[in-house]
């Protein structure tokens, strides 16, 4: 087993991605009690998290809203039970599940989970208010404390900026996913590497030529040159096996709208605002800063979805842009590892999906970062200039681990005795780390190694310090993917081809509607 140190000490909270509170009793007699809603309706569901528990079955209790995780959760619980004489009551959620209304539930009846998680502070503010997280500075053991202690400000859960109410549980990134492989063939085996590193550090009018030119080289077999970061490179004057597949450059999901709305936005957002702390209190005069950016960030999409694949041939905007069979979640992952797309925008929670399609595939992938052509005027940030946002992936914390405030003091001490064996010990990193899979977002790339392609691209940004954060995160529930996206797929990504003013409408409606939500 790879030895991580304590670099892996704060992944733990990974595996309970729910969060509800939980009471219980002080009783080691009974048996552990575990209940997976893997599917189902949020009421089968709640009726299963709330049915009675006799005083005495377990310690302290655990609401999972990561369904995935919840055979990993369960092994990691029954070692450390096996260790402590400890029950503990597990619920594990399923994604055919509203986590929210079993959460909702959940903390408001006599059986509480001590431990649940938090997405981000939109959700803090539910949690908060009712005074059911936790200020983490307040935790009673010493380990926790140290555990707590050694989060750095900036990764903080938090809605003033100096209370910490969780623990990150992983890291997440995203940008343009490429196999490697396919831009040996595109390039030549022996420049590859080079053409790799130069898209990273490319401007945003190299990326457009760029993308152009494997547009055209896709069509007809024109084989061009292009430069990137200064150097030049010419595409195969034969197409190769891989090459030959090819019927777009990028795979595209037209109709999930978080693709292009919650993440890709989050690009033009990171721009203005640091975090999303910072975005979350924006005022309106900040908001209308976003409009170069959010310019910036039309065009980009634009370029992409001009360019998408198919699967017998380019994918066109229009009716079939946006199909859920078409343009869904499951045929952009089956287009891009069927070699039909160079690049696909996705994080590294897809590597599974790409993996059980073609898992020849998976070893050879990495991130590039998602260009856009921002100006120096459209960057407010401190210490960020149009290169580094470039050549930079987000790079962020999806989910905190929360503790109960309502829960009792003895069971609150357990939940934390608990976290810290599986952030801090080597049993309990072995079900976090290799288990769940997750990246450790203290990880030093120095010494940690991971076998998932992916996690490791995220690991050499974060190694370079070239990431930008989730700072969409920040803006009013539902505004970037259900509000903007939607607005985007049902208007824009049904209409073959763009003009200028269609930019200026697109970002003059995102703002729009972050001032409405944010005053509602």
């Amino acid at each position: 087993m790879r030895r991580y140190g304590k670099i892996a000490a704060f992944l733990l909270a990974v595996t309970m991605l729910a969060g509800t509170a939980g009471a219980c009793t002080n009783s080691n007699k009974a048996s552990n009690q575990t209940t997976a809603a893997q599917n189902g309706t949020a009421a089968e569901a709640t009726a299963a998290a709330t049915a009675p528990v006799a005083e005495g079955e377990y310690d302290f209790y655990i609401f999972n809203t990561k369904g995935e995780n919840a055979d990993a959760l369960q092994a990691a619980v029954d070692a450390y039970s096996a260790k402590t004489g400890q029950n503990i009551k597990v619920f594990s959620l399923g994604s055919g599940t509203n986590a929210s209304d079993a959460l909702n539930t959940e903390m408001n009846s006599e059986n509480m989970p001590t431990i649940f998680s938090i997405m981000n502070i939109q959700e803090l503010k539910t949690w908060t208010e009712g005074g059911f997280a936790l200020d983490l500075s307040k935790a009673t053991n010493s380990d926790f404390k140290a555990l707590v202690d050694a989060i750095p400000s900036s990764l903080y859960l938090t809605n003033d900026g100096a209370t910490n109410y969780g623990i990150p549980y992983n890291v997440e990134g995203y940008g343009y996913i490429v196999d490697t492989e396919m831009l040996a063939d595109l390039f030549g085996a022996d420049t590859a590497a080079n053409v790799l590193k130069d898209i990273k550090t490319a401007t945003y009018t190299e990326w457009e030529a760029l993308i152009v030119a494997i547009g055209a080289y896709i069509k007809d077999g024109t084989a061009a040159t292009v430069t990137l970061s200064g150097n030049s490179y010419a595409l195969a004057a034969q197409k190769g096996e891989l090459a030959s597949k090819l019927t777009g450059v990028f795979s595209t999901a037209g109709s999930q709208t978080w693709t292009y709305g919650d993440h890709m936005l989050n690009v033009a957002i990171d721009c203005v605002f640091a975090n999303s702390a910072a975005a979350a209190s924006a005022t309106p005069e900040q908001l209308d800063l976003l409009k170069g950016p959010f310019l910036a960030y039309a065009k980009a999409l634009d370029l992409k979805t001009t360019y998408a694949a198919g699967a017998d041939g380019a994918l066109v905007r229009g009716p079939e842009f946006i199909n859920t069979t078409t343009a869904g979640y499951d045929a952009e992952v089956q287009l891009f590892a069927d070699h039909k797309a160079v690049f696909m925008k996705q994080g590294n929670w897809v590597y599974g999906n790409i993996q059980k399609v073609n898992a020849d595939i998976v070893d050879t992938l990495t991130f590039v970062p998602v260009k856009m052509p921002f100006t120096d005027a459209d960057i407010q940030v401190p210490g960020m200039t149009v290169d580094s946002v470039s050549r930079s992936i987000p790079v962020f914390v999806p989910n905190y681990y929360a503790i109960n405030a309502k829960s009792s003091a003895e069971e609150q001490e357990k939940a934390e005795a608990f976290l810290v064996w599986l952030n801090t010990t080597e049993e309990g990193q072995k079900f976090v780390i290799e288990d769940m899979a997750f990246i450790p977002y203290n990880a030093d790339p120095a010494v940690t190694k991971l076998s998932n392609s992916l996690g490791q691209s995220i690991l050499e940004y974060m190694s370079t310090k070239d990431t930008v954060t989730n700072a969409y995160a920040g803006a009013p529930t539902n505004w970037s993917g259900l509000t903007v996206g939607q607005k985007i797929m049902e208007n824009y990504l049904t209409k073959e081809a763009w003009e200028e003013q269609d930019y200026q409408d697109i970002a003059d409606y995102a703002i729009a509607q972050w001032k409405d939500m944010a005053a509602s």
